[in-house]
């Protein structure tokens, strides 16, 4: 908000903030790493491999194995930043201070890291609908969240720490599929058009699962098997060298990655 001109009015600081969407997805991940990090850091993860057993009743001997592992390399790469000028004139003609746009920033800057996290789950992820099946009536979207949870299954993924993360139009069918209290747990869950959990999946809705090819789909993950690192490097108020004003800015430095990728199912509308 620039003023121009000095107008005898009083300018409201509690703005009508945009609906950014908050982090949904990173708080159910893996964030084991979060430590000092800069851009341009590694995290070097090992990952330990199952040792074989082996039948010892037979012979009272065993030969020990040497230890195995696997590495994954989690790049803190992804540099995000805002700046907000806040002019001396704005200040004494607003009514309060003027947090909401730091707020609205830092909101805008939590958007931004989940949908890099995002990016990088589908990128990992496991295709379940590989038939390219179209996704358009509850039954169909839960026979999706069937399939991933077979092949999760079938892959050894822990049963506990599941996640499912659906778009809203997934969302509405599952919701459409669970219009029976017998089925959906409560009807306290289908008042609110909240799902909860099915399947053994904790859901969360984010509008971030949807793609620009496709607004119908579902991420199904274990909260261990994608590793998140991030960190405000840097948060200041400094004075405008040019302007009576003071200049707001903020740093994120931060980095995603799927640790297994038959953790990670997608579930796409063909």
């Amino acid at each position: 908000m620039a003023i121009d001109q000095f107008i005898p009015e009083v300018w409201a600081a509690g703005v009508t903030q945009s609906f950014i969407a908050n982090q949904v997805v990173i708080p159910t991940l893996d964030n084991a790493f979060t430590g000092d990090v800069t851009a341009g850091n590694k995290v070097h993860i090992i990952n330990a491999t199952t040792p074989t057993i082996a039948d010892y009743s037979a012979t009272r001997t065993i030969t020990a194995e040497a230890l195995a592992d696997t590495e994954v390399q989690l790049l803190i790469d992804q540099e995000k930043a805002f700046s907000v000028n806040v002019d001396d004139v704005d200040k004494v003609q607003a009514s309060s201070e003027f947090g909401p746009w730091v707020d609205s920033a830092g909101r805008a800057l939590a958007e931004d890291a989940e949908n890099y996290v995002l990016d990088q789950m589908l990128a990992g992820a496991t295709n379940s609908n590989s038939g390219s099946i179209v996704v358009d009536t509850a039954a169909e979207a839960l026979t999706g969240v069937r399939a991933m949870r077979t092949a999760m299954g079938n892959a050894k993924v822990p049963a506990s720490n599941r996640y499912l993360a659906v778009s809203p139009d997934f969302a509405d069918l599952l919701i459409q599929g669970l219009d029976d209290v017998s089925v959906a747990g409560n009807d306290s869950e289908l008042r609110n058009g909240v799902i909860g959990r099915l399947y053994g999946f904790t859901v969360v809705e984010t509008a971030l699962v949807a793609t620009d090819a496709q607004s119908v789909g579902a991420l199904a993950y274990h909260g261990s098997m994608v590793a998140f690192v991030n960190q405000i490097q840097s948060l200041e108020s400094l004075r405008n060298p040019t302007k009576f004003s003071d200049i707001v800015r903020g740093l994120n430095v931060y980095g995603a990655k799927v640790l297994k990728s038959d953790a990670v199912y997608s579930y796409y509308s063909g």
